[in-house]
């Protein structure tokens, strides 16, 4: 790590409190690293609001359930972080459900790595495409649904003023630049109104 560059910020989460704080005690060993640990009282998602980290490193012997709810809560949150799972045993089924809850980085070690900077960095690059991606397929999904209302409003304008298809997409657009809104947002109103009027 460059000179300058603030410090990776680690939180580590183990019900195991020996455990976890050999793990915290070996990181810390890395002057790159700010190393901090959940509270035993704390739930995770608290502690993750609190310390905001840049990646959470959950060291486990074997995973239960109340620990992957917790790591499922938290990736479904606001304060969803990258994690990256430390585990001592290798098991395919708790590998793919460990993903499934959100775990970006499965990691199968008897003792903590000397250097764990590359799995934690690797955590975060993987979180970061899983966001990226994430977030490219919901715009999709918005662009697919804005096109489908468009699509609809344009074909009920069209049978209501015995108008085109040209004539329709026009009226959308000078209502949308009227009232400074998007065509979707236009297209939506107007289907509404119509279905109002419909019931009416």
């Amino acid at each position: 790590m460059g000179e300058g560059r603030p410090p990776l910020v680690v939180l580590v989460a183990d019900a195991n409190p020996k455990r976890g704080f050999a793990l915290s005690e070996t990181l810390r060993s890395d002057s790159s690293l700010r190393v901090l640990t959940v509270p035993a009282e704390m739930a995770l998602i608290d502690a993750v609001k609190l310390h905001a980290p840049d990646v959470v490193l959950v060291d486990m012997a074997r995973a239960d359930r109340d620990a992957l709810d917790s790591i499922r809560a938290l990736s479904q949150s606001a304060q969803e972080r990258p994690i990256a799972l430390f585990v001592d045993e290798d098991d395919a089924a708790l590998m793919e459900t460990a993903f499934d809850t959100g775990i970006c980085s499965y990691n199968v070690v008897e003792t903590p790595p000397r250097d764990v900077k590359p799995l934690l960095r690797a955590a975060i690059a993987l979180y970061s495409r899983f966001r990226r991606t994430r977030e490219e397929l919901s715009e999709a999904q918005r662009i697919l649904a804005e096109r489908k209302l468009i699509d609809q409003a344009k074909r009920c304008f069209m049978k209501n003023e015995k108008a085109n298809e040209a004539q329709a997409h026009r009226w959308l657009q000078r209502r949308a630049m009227q009232t400074s809104r998007r065509i979707a947002a236009v297209a939506e109103e107007y289907l509404a109104s119509q279905k109002k009027d419909d019931l009416s």
